[in-house]
């Protein structure tokens, strides 16, 4: 009897340490597309502020076609500056990394920068979580950096990735339209517009855009500009990139299931819990054995 105390005892301590142990939060990994980026694109050399300001995150740039086994090295991946189109098979294998848990950013680009043929891919890809690219770009002639085509949006949705964000500075973003779920984040005003064919007004103008699809997160804004080295110091482009990591880098909030339902602090005891049951069922049958 005292042996299987002590090695139910041993069990439990093992199974606390592995699950405390798992608790500890290590660098959380980030590819950067560049493979479907301008060919003068080198996110690599421009967004070195990102490595800088999120100590968390370790981010890799890699030029090479998307597939399920590439995507099994990262925990966010983020497209930028998009030019060539995204392959179907690609655009597969990114469905499937969000389902599983994985972080998705998606920038677009002003019309000028972005043909059809490209952007339609990425719609492909974006619609399925209710948010599309349009073609365009966003002016606003009041609320402006400089000229109107580096818009100061300041009209933020209550979310987590406008904590402490009264406003980020961006350059010649593309509007989003949504759909479903999804939760616009950032739009314009009463005089933001858009200049090219898709022609949107005021408070319609959405730069921002988020989703949760199954067990990962979405993140979908017009422009790669607020991540760069050249706006990341604008206020507030800093506070937006690291909650913008922080928020897409954490599995969906989305319940489904009853562990699902379970708080983090709760799972850590439950297989203590399913320990000290058995626990509890051998001694029971050993005493019974003793007594026959």
């Amino acid at each position: 009897m005292k042996v299987l105390a002590i090695c139910a005892l041993l069990l439990v301590g093992s199974v606390c340490g592995s699950v405390y142990g798992s608790m500890e939060t290590p660098q959380k990994r980030v590819m950067i597309d560049a493979y479907h980026s301008l060919e003068s694109a080198n996110p690599q050399n421009n967004m070195v502020a990102l490595s800088k300001i999120l100590l968390g995150f370790v981010f890799e740039e890699r030029n090479e076609p998307i597939t399920e086994n590439l995507l099994k090295e990262y925990d966010v991946v983020m497209l930028v500056q998009p030019f060539s189109i995204i392959e179907d098979s690609e655009i597969d294998a990114l469905l499937e990394f969000v389902r599983k848990g994985g972080g998705l950013i998606v920038c677009g680009e002003h019309d000028i920068g972005w043909n059809d043929s490209s952007r339609s891919t990425y719609n492909r890809l974006t619609a399925t979580f209710g948010i599309i690219f349009t073609s365009n770009a966003i002016d606003d002639p009041t609320d402006k950096a400089g000229c109107y085509c580096t818009p100061i949006v300041h009209n933020m949705a209550e979310h987590p990735i406008t904590l402490d964000v009264s406003q980020i500075t961006v350059y010649k973003p593309c509007a989003l339209r949504t759909s479903g779920d999804a939760v616009v984040i950032a739009r314009g005003d009463d005089d933001t517009r858009t200049v090219g064919a898709d022609v949107i007004k005021g408070e319609d103008v959405i730069v921002v855009a988020v989703s949760e699809y199954e067990r990962g997160r979405v993140v979908v804004i017009g422009t790669h500009t607020a991540f760069d080295d050249s706006f990341i110091n604008l206020p507030d482009n800093q506070t937006f990139c690291v909650n913008v990591f922080a928020w897409v880098s954490e599995p969906s909030s989305v319940k489904t299931g009853a562990w699902d339902t379970l708080e983090d602090s709760q799972k850590v005891f439950v297989p203590i819990a399913v320990v000290i049951v058995l626990l509890v069922a051998a001694i029971a049958l050993l005493k019974r054995q003793q007594k026959q």
